[in-house]
């Protein structure tokens, strides 16, 4: 658990996050997008509580809402296309 923990929030994570979102758009109806947009929360997470700046705690703060929101929007349509 501790090497997913560095390697997401080293230099390579938000490349990681993005590897998933493009995976998705490739694997479509996979699910994938699901664990795309929780890494996404969790790196997102990660930045909140390492940065002093309120500024960029707001917007990482809305980030976070809107994968949120889009995770169970996802859920739902994926359900729904079972």
């Amino acid at each position: 658990m501790e090497h997913i923990k560095r390697a997401l929030f080293s230099e390579q994570g938000m490349k990681t996050v993005n590897a998933l979102f493009l995976l998705s758009l490739l694997f479509r109806n996979s699910g994938l997008i699901l664990i795309a947009y929780t890494v996404w929360i969790a790196y997102l997470l990660y930045g909140i509580r390492t940065t002093s700046s309120g500024a960029v705690k707001a917007v990482y703060t809305a980030f976070s809402l809107f994968a949120a929101v889009m995770i169970v929007i996802n859920a739902v349509f994926l359900v729904k296309g079972l």
